[in-house]
Parts: structure tokens; sequence; C-alpha cells
């Protein structure tokens, strides 16, 4: 279950509270970071364009801003482009993240919090805040049909598979067709 945390700043990025996680809301130092956190991960960063890995390697490691609802840059107010983070909430480290870029939902976990469960909390969380908070009814995801663990991770989270079939290019070039999955809640508000 998802819970709204009351923030004390009107400005601050909504933030939600599930059993082990914070899920914050396009903070613009969450983004970079989890970019930073990636790009060290082959399974993830395989596909970057050399632009990207390039980008990562520049971004500061700074700290979590902390308290949540801190005075921070929050990226464009737009929801059809968001970012959620998800931090572990006794360490405060970074455990993954979400984007959501006109409806179409990508993610990971960082390699340290796979196969323990965080990522479906994540995504089940982001789900419901994409819904419910940001009022998409539709969200779609694409995984590779070898990547059985992402298959797994959105079939939990409540996406079913659809007969979509076009391809997805990578910002390398690679192209992969793609199994496509759709989630979708016509109570989204």
């Amino acid at each position: 279950m998802v819970f709204l945390v009351p923030t004390h700043r009107p400005d601050a990025s909504p933030v939600a509270r599930t059993p082990r996680l914070w899920i914050v809301t396009n903070r613009v130092s969450d983004y970079v970071r989890w970019h930073r956190l990636m790009a060290d991960d082959p399974e993830v960063s395989r596909d970057w364009s050399a632009r990207e890995h390039e980008l990562a390697r520049r971004v500061p490691m700074g700290p979590i801003a902390d308290p949540l609802d801190s005075p921070e840059p929050l990226m464009e107010d737009d929801p059809g482009q968001l970012f959620f983070a998800a931090l572990d909430r006794s360490t405060r480290h970074l455990v993954g993240g979400v984007t959501v870029d006109a409806g179409e939902l990508g993610g990971a976990v960082h390699r340290d919090y796979r196969a323990q469960g965080y990522g479906h909390e994540m995504l089940t969380a982001v789900c419901d805040l994409a819904h419910h908070r940001f009022g998409i009814a539709r969200l779609t995801a694409g995984c590779e049909a070898t990547n059985v663990p992402s298959q797994r991770w959105l079939t939990k989270a409540g996406f079913t598979l659809t007969d979509r079939r076009d391809p997805y290019t990578y910002g390398n070039g690679r192209v992969i067709h793609p199994l496509w999955w759709t989630k979708l809640d016509p109570s989204a508000e």
C-alpha cells in the first residue's frame, strides 16, 4: 500500500511511503544520482549511447537531499515526463528509478537490491502514483523476450502482455523486437 507523505513545503516534490521505500518524484538530484549509479551497471547501461555514458561519468555523486521535502530543484512539471526515485527508508540509499515518458515506463533496480522484492515494491508504488496522482490511465512498457526478470517484474505489478510488436531502438542504435506490456486503470484521475 502506498501512502502520500505530507510535506511542509507546498512546492516540494510529491513523496510516497511503502513498507521499505520512500518514492520521491521529479527531484533533479535524484535523477542525476540514479543516472550515475545505472551507468556503472553493465546490464542497464549496455545499450546507452556514448553520449549517455559520457554524461553519466560527469555527474557528481552528492548526498541524497534530506529532508525529503527540502527545497531541491525539481524537473519540469510535466505529467507526461516523470521520474520516480526509490530510496531505502532505513539507509536513504537509492534503490532504483522509474521514468514515465508519455505513458511509457522504463526503469531499473540497482544491482545491490535485485531479487529482494524492492523492484516489485517500487514499481507497484510508481504505478499507483502515475494512475492516481498524475492521472495517467494507461502505462506501457517493453522488454526483451529473453529478459525473464523484467517480465516477472511487470507481471507482478499488474501489467499484461499485449499483441503490440513494433521494434524499439536504444540510444546506441541497437534495435530489438520487445514484448510490450500495458497496465490500464480506468479510475485514474
